[in-house]
């Protein structure tokens, strides 16, 4: 099972490595690291901490093994959830992205309660010429991501965009 592990890490060096070693120890799949440090998006928490979230794929026991090993290190566990999506797919658009509203298309993708975007990367070369947008989009399984590729589909068709899929997508 997927599941996220927000925690609460002391923000000095080795910490994060600490965090880690029951993960690797008790053979969990690491899937990602958000690690908000040091950046324009620093999350502190107070009293020089710095939250974590860590995305791990692993059976209950392991998940409570991992957290009791992080707890006896001192280790703050903030938030401990299944994920509910399951299914990654990253599009690009390609066309006047931002004129044509890209909050409307994000909007209508997460107001479908099957999938959401999860990330965006935006590329604006020049002013008056076509942009291009990066969507890393979470759905709820294979199904769903179907649905939301025929969504986007409509969407890119709708508002003259290009839209470019993985090739092993239909």
């Amino acid at each position: 099972m997927k599941v996220t592990m927000d925690i609460e890490l002391k923000d000095e060096p080795g910490q994060l490595i600490l965090a880690l070693e029951p993960v690797s120890r008790n053979k969990a799949n690491l899937i990602s690291v958000f690690h908000y440090h040091k950046s324009k998006n620093t999350i502190k928490t107070g009293g020089a901490k710095v939250q974590v979230q860590l995305v791990l794929d692993a059976k209950g026991p392991v998940i409570e093994k991992i957290k009791e090993d992080m707890e006896k290190t001192g280790i703050h566990i903030l938030r401990i959830g299944e994920e509910k999506y399951r299914e990654t797919i990253t599009v690009v658009l390609i066309g006047h992205v931002v004129d044509t509203d890209i909050r409307d298309t994000i909007s209508r993708i997460d107001g479908t309660g099957i999938a959401e975007v999860v990330d965006m990367s935006l590329s604006m070369p020049e002013i008056m010429e076509p942009t291009s947008a990066a969507l890393t989009i979470n759905a709820i399984g294979k199904e769903e991501l179907r649905k939301t590729v025929m969504i986007l589909k409509a969407i890119a068709k709708e508002k003259e965009l290009l839209l470019v899929l993985p090739i092993d997508i239909e």
